[in-house]
C-alpha cells in the first residue's frame, strides 16, 4: 500500500473524497489535511488520518509529512494558497509527485509548469474524474465514454496478482470480458491462449458492479489478508450468551488470527458486559493494536455489526453460539465480509487449511486467492477434498488450484474419494483444520432446510470443532 497526502479544500475535494471514501478506502493509506472541519466523515475508515489545519502552515504541513509519502493531491480553490502549499512541500521532498488541481486558464508560478513531477488538472468540471484516474491503486475509467458508469475498465497487473501468468482462457469471466492486452505500447486482442504478464493493462468490460470486483482481484496481492475488504479484525462476545470459556476460546482465536496476517488492528466488542473478573481479563488485551470496547447500552449483535460495518471490516470472528442465530447469519452475509467462526479445537494447533471441491470453488473467482493468501501467511499447507460418490471428480478445478500453487509456490494436496463425505472426514480427523467454505445464501436459512441438500460439503458447516472461514462470493 502507498501513503497518500490529500490536501483538500472546496466542492471538487468534498466530491473527489467522498468517491475515494466509498470505493478506495482500502486501496492506500491516506491522510487527509484540511482547514475545514465538514470534509471529516462521520464513519472513518482505518486506512484515513484526517488532519484540521490551514495546509499553509509550513511547521505543521511537514509535520504530517514524511519520505514514505509517494503522492501529493493539493486540490484546493484559492491559487495563491495552492502555490504556497506547493513550494512548502517541494522545499523538502523535490522528488515526490504532486499532482496540482488548477480552476483558472494559466498558472501564475512558472515553477509549477517546469517541473516534470508535477501533474497539472486544469479544467474544473473535469478535475474530480481526473484525479480519480491518476490516483494510485484506482482503476482508470474513460471518461465521456458510453454509459459513464465505468462499464470499460483499464486495469494494471502487478506483480504478485492471482491473474499474473494465467492464461486467458482459464479465468472464468463471468458477466465481463477481457477484451484485450496493452503490453510495451502495443494493444493485443486477447484469445483463449494469451498469457497475462504483470505490468500488463488489462481492457475490460461489463457490468460495473461486476468490474469492481475483478478490480480488487487483479489487484490483490497474495499476502495482504483482510484487504482488500478492510483492515481490521472484529470479534464479538456476548458474557450473557457465551461462558467465560466460550469468550476467551473466541478472543484467543482472534488475536492468533490477527498476529499471524497483515490485520492492521484487532477490536474486541464485548456486548453485555457482566463478569468483572472476566471483563478484567479482556482489558487487559488493550493496546496499541487491540481495542477493547465494553457495551453497556444493551445493543444486540446484529445492529452492533452494521454499525460497525460502516468502517469497512476486513473479517469478523464469532462463536458458534451467535452464528447459530438465523438472523445473526443473515446479517453476516448481507455485509459481503469473511467471517471466521472458532472452533473448539485450538487453532494455534491447525497445521492445514482444507476446501472441500464443488462448483462454487472455482479458482477463477475470488475465493482460491483469499486461500491462498491467509494460507501463506499463516503457513499452513492446502489440503483439497474432492468428494464425488460417481466417480467424476472436480478435475477442472484441482488443475485451477494446481496452477495457482505453482504460481504462489505454496504446495497443496489434493484427497480424492467416493464414500467418505465431507462431514464424517471432518469429524473425524484428528488433526485441526481451518476449514475455507463459500458464504452462500442458503446458509442463512433454518437448520432444517440444511438437511434437504444434496451436496453434503454445504451442511458441513454445522460442524464445530474446526475453525472455518467464509468466504463471500463476489459476482
Amino acid at each position: 500500500m502507498k501513503k497518500i497526502v490529500l490536501i483538500a479544500d472546496g466542492i471538487v475535494a468534498k466530491k473527489f473524497l467522498s468517491v475515494v471514501l466509498e470505493k478506495y478506502f482500502s486501496n492506500n493509506l491516506y491522510i487527509v489535511v484540511s482547514k475545514d472541519q465538514s470534509v471529516v466523515p462521520e464513519k472513518i475508515p482505518s486506512t484515513f488520518n484526517f488532519q484540521i489545519f490551514d495546509p499553509t502552515s509550513s511547521y505543521r504541513l511537514l509535520s504530517v509529512m514524511d519520505a514514505d509519502v509517494s503522492d501529493v493531491f493539493i486540490i484546493m480553490e484559492n491559487p495563491a494558497e495552492r502555490e504556497i502549499v506547493y513550494e512548502i512541500i517541494k522545499s523538502r521532498y523535490k522528488d515526490i509527485r504532486i499532482i496540482l488541481s488548477a480552476y483558472e486558464d494559466e498558472i501564475a508560478l512558472k515553477a509549477i509548469l517546469e517541473d516534470e513531477k508535477v501533474v497539472l488538472m486544469e479544467e474544473a468540471q473535469i478535475i474530480a474524474g481526473r484525479l480519480l484516474a491518476r490516483l494510485p491503486n484506482v482503476p482508470l475509467i474513460p471518461q465521456g465514454f458510453g454509459l459513464e458508469q465505468g462499464e470499460v475498465m483499464e486495469i494494471g497487473v502487478p506483480f504478485g496478482s492471482v491473474f499474473a501468468y494465467r492464461h486467458i482462457g482459464s479465468i472464468q469471466q463471468k458477466n465481463y470480458k477481457i477484451v484485450g492486452i496493452y503490453r510495451h505500447s502495443e494493444f493485443l486482442l486477447s484469445n483463449y491462449s494469451m498469457v497475462i504478464q504483470p505490468r500488463d493493462i488489462l481492457l475490460v468490460a461489463g457490468d460495473p458492479r461486476v468490474l469492481d470486483n475483478v478490480y480488487r482481484q487483479i489487484k490483490s496481492d497474495i499476502g495482504q489478508f483482510p484487504a482488500p475488504f478492510g483492515r481490521d479484525v472484529y470479534v464479538y462476545v456476548d458474557t450473557l450468551l457465551q461462558s467465560q470459556k466460550a469468550v476467551m476460546r473466541d478472543i484467543t482465536q482472534a488475536l492468533h488470527f490477527h498476529r499471524h496476517t497483515k490485520s492492521n488492528k484487532l477490536y474486541i466488542r464485548v456486548l453485555n458486559p457482566a463478569n468483572l473478573d472476566l471483563l478484567q481479563e479482556i482489558k487487559s488485551l488493550d493496546g496499541s493494536d487491540v481495542s477493547v470496547s465494553l457495551d453497556y447500552n444493551g445493543l444486540d449483535f446484529i445492529t452492533k455489526l452494521k454499525e460497525d460495518a460502516e468502517k469497512k471490516i476486513g473479517l469478523v470472528v464469532i462463536g458458534k453460539e451467535i452464528f447459530s442465530s438465523r438472523h445473526c447469519r443473515k446479517a453476516l452475509f448481507e455485509i459481503a465480509t469473511p467471517v471466521l467462526k472458532t472452533g473448539s479445537r485450538d487453532f494455534k494447533n491447525v497445521k492445514e487449511s482444507v476446501v472441500v471441491l464443488n462448483e462454487e470453488m472455482n479458482a477463477g473467482e475470488n475465493i482460491s486467492s483469499i486461500i491462498f493468501d491467509i494460507s501463506i501467511q499463516m503457513d499452513l499447507g492446502v489440503l483439497l477434498y474432492d468428494f464425488e460418490p460417481d466417480g467424476h471428480y472436480q478435475v477442472q478445478i484441482t488443475q485451477d488450484y494446481e496452477n495457482l500453487s505453482r504460481i504462489f509456490d505454496k504446495k497443496i494436496r489434493v484427497s480424492r474419494t467416493n464414500s467418505k463425505n465431507p462431514v464424517l472426514f471432518l469429524k473425524e480427523t484428528k488433526q485441526p483444520l481451518l476449514q475455507f467454505l463459500p458464504f452462500e445464501a442458503c446458509i442463512t436459512r433454518t437448520r432444517f432446510f440444511w438437511f434437504l441438500s444434496t451436496k453434503v460439503e454445504k451442511i458441513s458447516f454445522m460442524l464445530d470443532n474446526n475453525p472455518q472461514i467464509f468466504i463471500p462470493i463476489m459476482e
